[in-house]
């Protein structure tokens, strides 16, 4: 059973205990030692399944993990791309020329102290520039190279201001940059995930995933 249906039928357990539990407390006065007997059964096993439902969801908040962007690769000439990059929640694709023999997307993750993460509050990441990159460093240091400036993400414009009261920084883990790269393959489709420890990619169709195995060093 997947885990978000799982963590739904222990909720649904854990409150059907409780309910009986609160039912058992109101009968006492009538039938006090019948619904004794079954309250101190029902008691243990809603507090056991109170906690398990609790620990799974907070497994299931700190290992969630949500797609941020979506990159399209299609190849004009010799080293010479043509990306279009779907940015979730942005209604509009970005289209940018890129140079190289990978793509790079930036951005800056402000992750979540744990016991935030755990009440289901997500990690914001505001992605900065989309280049490309050459693997070998020499081609990188003499070969002209393409870096794209893009718009604000998910963090919102009122986090500078926010950041400036001392009482926020308690409840932040860590504020970095991030960045993931890869293969500037044609036709290849790659989605941008962000998770608990940070950006990565994985591979939408064959193409990306072939080109992801056969990524040379």
């Amino acid at each position: 059973m997947p885990l978000p249906e799982l963590a739904t039928l222990l909720l649904l357990i854990c409150v059907g205990s409780v309910l009986i539990c609160v039912v058992l407390l109101l009968s006492l006065r009538r039938r006090p030692l019948s619904c004794g007997l079954l309250l101190l059964a029902f008691a243990p096993m809603t507090a056991t399944t109170v906690l398990v439902s609790q620990d799974l969801i907070s497994y299931r908040n700190l290992a969630v993990e949500q797609r941020i962007a979506t990159v399209f690769v299609a190849q004009s000439s010799e080293n010479n791309f043509a990306l279009r990059l779907d940015i979730d929640g942005n209604p509009m694709p970005f289209h940018f020329p890129v140079r190289g023999d990978e793509w790079r997307l930036e951005g800056r993750v402000l992750r979540w102290d744990a016991a935030l993460a755990k009440l289901g509050l997500n990690n914001l990441v505001r992605l900065e520039r989309l280049s490309g990159r050459y693997q070998h460093p020499e081609r990188e240091a003499n070969s002209q190279r393409t870096v794209h400036p893009l718009p604000s993400g998910e963090w919102l414009d009122s986090w500078p201001m926010l950041s400036n009261y001392a009482f926020i920084w308690r409840w932040v883990d860590v504020d970095y940059g991030n960045g993931v790269y890869a293969p500037l393959q044609d036709g290849a489709v790659f989605d941008v995930y962000l998770g608990r420890s940070g950006m990565f990619i994985r591979p939408k169709n064959p193409i990306a995933i072939n080109a992801l195995r056969n990524w040379s060093t």
